[in-house]
């Protein structure tokens, strides 16, 4: 594929920084697989490398890696000892490579290390060093003696399996069974598929990883034929799926079923075997060149070079420019014509890079195992899909229990269901308070399962399981405590960010670590009155604790102590006690507040948790008391405005929204946002007026609705990366995004559509008429988009279809000439603007504007 670089970068696309760096340790080895892709086929350059990687070569790997973790701002990077056989590298060599690395990459990067290996060579030397080193260990079996004994051969032609089994009986040793990190099994179809997964199960790996073997439209793994219109690799991994999905209990951890599933369920891939995913993994080899992903060496000799050495500065980053890099970055532009036009392209992602490779066309073809790919990915989606019509079945209940016999610590679930009824009064844009209430209901679960998920992950960490207890007690004790604590939007930002730092799907963030969990317990033994000591976190000078404020401290202690009772506390760092409420050292939340006509708006105002709104771009410094009084100032005759005219509206903002976070001001007009992480909490900036004030508020709670909705129901499939116009936004939008846009300007034609009914001033008047008009059309034309973009889940097409109900009505309702010129006009404006900026979508994407 010819990718020019500047037309990608003009077109908004961003290289991924690399994050998983492969060092080629040793290219030699001590066995002689016939399936090998390195010393068996097409690419010979082992042969000119050096047999080990030097010290200084890796000495200039860990400064290039280092530079590229600073430069891109990564706080995670995988660092995998790869060869040949790692282990001919020797022990203390490896040493001095994991050493070296993370002394470069320095405290702020943490430095994950695995080692891949034949397991022959394993033993208390080596297991000792990777203890020390923290290093984890993959090891490549296929299986029982038989099936491993058919490639994973000695240079003699002896089989490996006893060596290899000796090996994993010292791994899987108590004292070493920690570093265990799965096992790598190549498919022989001759090898029975149930068979070789309960001989792999036997060692219990955490994790096993079945691979396709190498091949391509030159070169056909074995039993593959591409005229053929079977698919015999696909039906030996669907046993295997079977086996494994329908056990009793999960056995363990299957990579590339476990990717698919999330693909199914619209989560990305963490795989290169399928999805759409950048691949962010670069190889380091021997003599220090800079390659690509080494399984391309199946594909043709040279496959993998790059002119690049890790002796030059700036390499990674230079490599990221390379098009043969960038071609596997860029998702489904990378994708054939035929992968395109595939109605699993999302999932499958055209399978493994290399096994696309064809003479004359490139890797610019379906895989080699297309078919097999086809049948085991339809296979999976429809056994997932027949379980969640299982569930939908049972009035859409999300099941969120646990069992007290085997986790007795475990703090109360409960089961969700969602009525028709109100699913279809959220539908049309409405709901009220009993709607919103059955929302943060299912929110107090998803945060329990939040908690409950740091702490199984963090299991070793002393002030996570005290915190942890302490918390299970209080809810106890004193369950409406316990809610509140975890009601506070932070409560969900934390616990999310977290639990996806620790699986390693995201980089983690300086406030959502573990130990955060010790924050809410403090919070819950302050409001409870319980007496309790617990250490809880400081981040730059300031122990945050959600919900009641921050104490100051000049020290750089990592960690301060909280002492409660009585209804009182105390925070100890450095030698400074800080008493909550008292004192310069304590900053409190402040609140602000608003009441009319019986309804009562009552807002928590953060201006200092540093997880409050993920994302956003924060208001700088604390909120002076003048700015916190121009605040209330406005939100008085804001409330005033929604509690007269659309008391609805009002009662759910008072239900659904709990906290605001001043956001900074844009250049041009407002700001305003929320997030799905912190249900509970909007962002805005100063408003300029009550109107401002109020049609924000409903149209941000509307987006909270939503948020909550969506996480009981699925509205839409998984993205495909098609993307749509949207008339409020500038860039391309995809489905899920334009559904939100739709819901929320749903709510802002409806606040228009009463407001312009009143006796306003005329300069007020025409602006309601014309902002109604605005967004009932362009709120009209996005939903017939959804409609018609086939992307809709079955309740995502009821769900939008009430939509255009309550749209149709406001459409029918005349508009005087002045605004409807007004809102045409501005319409015309946006879309000739974003056609300047994005270019003309496909066809199809971009209904005309009537």
């Amino acid at each position: 594929m010819d990718l020019n670089i500047n037309a990608l970068l003009e077109s908004g696309w961003r290289p991924t920084p690399f994050q998983q760096f492969v060092l080629k340790i040793h290219s030699r080895c001590n066995l002689a697989c016939t399936y090998c892709y390195m010393y068996e086929m097409a690419d010979q350059g082992w042969r000119r490398q050096p047999r080990r990687m030097s010290q200084a070569t890796i000495d200039a790997a860990a400064a290039r890696i280092a530079e590229h973790a600073q430069a891109n701002n990564l706080s995670k990077i995988d660092v995998i000892l790869h060869g040949g056989e790692p282990l001919l590298a020797g022990a203390e060599h490896i040493r001095h490579a994991v050493e070296t690395i993370r002394r470069a990459a320095g405290a702020g990067v943490t430095v994950n290390v695995q080692v891949q290996t034949n397991g022959v060579l394993l033993d208390p030397v080596f297991l000792e060093t990777f203890a020390d080193l923290g290093v984890l260990v993959a090891v490549s079996l296929d299986g029982d003696r038989e099936a491993n004994d058919r490639h994973r051969l000695g240079p003699a032609g002896q089989g490996s399996y006893d060596r290899v089994h000796d090996g994993l009986a010292q791994l899987t040793s108590p004292a070493h069974r920690h570093l265990f990190n799965g096992l790598l099994c190549t498919i022989d179809l001759r090898n029975d598929p149930v068979g070789t997964y309960e001989a792999l199960l036997a060692h219990a790996p955490p994790t096993i990883d079945f691979l396709l073997p190498h091949g391509t439209w030159e070169t056909p793994p074995p039993g593959r034929h591409p005229d053929r219109e079977d698919a015999p690799y696909g039906d030996w991994l669907i046993a295997v799926f079977d086996r494994w999905y329908h056990a009793p209990r999960r056995e363990t951890r299957v990579r590339l079923f476990d990717e698919i599933i999330r693909l199914v369920l619209g989560r990305p891939s963490r795989s290169e075997a399928v999805g759409l995913s950048a691949v962010a993994v670069v190889v380091v080899e021997t003599d220090g060149g800079i390659e690509q992903v080494d399984s391309l060496k199946s594909a043709y000799d040279g496959a993998t070079r790059t002119p690049l050495h890790v002796s030059t500065p700036g390499a990674f980053d230079t490599a990221l420019m390379l098009p043969s890099i960038a071609a596997r970055q860029i998702g489904e532009r990378a994708l054939s014509p035929e992968c395109r036009a595939c109605d699993i392209r999302r999932v499958c992602g055209a399978g493994l890079y290399p096994h696309r490779y064809r003479p004359g066309t490139g890797f610019a073809n379906p895989s080699v195992y297309c078919r097999d790919l086809f049948r085991l990915i339809t296979h999976i989606q429809q056994t997932v899909n027949v379980d969640l019509a299982a569930v939908r079945d049972r009035s859409r209940r999300r099941r969120l229990t646990d069992s007290a016999e085997r986790h007795p610590d475990t703090m109360t679930l409960a089961p969700h269901s969602l009525p028709k009824e109100v699913f279809f009064e959220l539908a049309a844009g409405r709901g009220g308070r009993d709607a919103v209430e059955r929302l943060w209901a299912a929110q107090d679960s998803k945060r329990l399962l939040l908690l409950r998920g740091v702490r199984d992950l963090a299991r070793d960490d002393a002030r996570v399981r005290q915190a942890y207890e302490l918390l299970a007690d209080i809810q106890e004790a004193s369950p409406e405590v316990a809610r509140q604590v975890l009601r506070y939007p932070t409560a969900g930002s934390w616990g999310l960010r977290t639990l996806q730092a620790l699986g390693g799907h995201t980089s983690p963030a300086p406030w959502a670590t573990p130990s955060g969990l010790a924050s809410l317990a403090a919070v819950a033994a302050i409001r409870s009155g319980r007496g309790a000591t617990i250490e809880v976190p400081v981040l730059d000078g300031a122990a945050v604790l959600p919900s009641l404020g921050r104490a100051l401290f000049d020290g750089d202690d990592r960690f301060a102590v909280v002492r409660t009772g009585d209804g009182e506390a105390e925070i100890t760092a450095g030698g400074v006690t800080v008493r909550v409420g008292e004192g310069p050292s304590w900053e409190g939340l402040r609140r602000i507040r608003a009441a009319h006509g019986g309804l009562t708006a009552e807002f928590v105002v953060d201006d200092l948790d540093p997880g409050r709104m993920p994302g956003a771009q924060h208001a700088e410094g604390r909120l002076s008391a003048a700015d916190l009084h121009r605040w209330e100032s406005t939100l008085q005759p804001a409330w005033e405005i929604l509690a007269d005219r659309h008391p609805q509206v009002a009662e759910e903002i008072a239900a659904v929204v709990t906290v605001l976070t001043p956001l900074a001001e844009p250049a041009h007009g407002t700001a305003s946002a929320t997030s799905k992480l912190a249900f509970g909490n909007i962002g805005i900036s100063t408003q300029p007026d009550p109107h401002a004030f109020a049609v924000t508020l409903a149209h941000e709670s509307q987006h909270a609705k939503l948020s909550g909705l969506l996480d009981l129901i699925p509205l839409t499939q998984p993205d495909d990366g098609s993307r749509y116009y949207a008339p409020w936004r500038d860039d391309p939008r995809p489905l899920g995004g334009l559904l939100h846009g739709a819901y929320a300007h749903l709510a802002i034609a409806a606040f228009w559509g009463v407001e312009r009914q009143q006796p306003h001033e005329d300069e007020l008047r025409l602006r309601a008429h014309t902002e109604f008009a605005r967004w009932r059309d362009g709120t009209d034309l996005t939903i017939r988009t959804l409609r018609a973009s086939g992307r809709l889940t079955p309740e995502g097409d009821l769900f939008t279809a009430e939509m255009a109900g309550t749209m149709a009505a406001m459409c029918a309702q005349p508009v005087p000439p002045e605004a409807a010129h007004r809102a045409g006009a501005s319409a015309d404006r946006h879309l000739a603007g974003w056609r300047r900026r994005n270019g003309e979508p496909p066809a199809g994407r971009l209904p005309s504007p009537a």
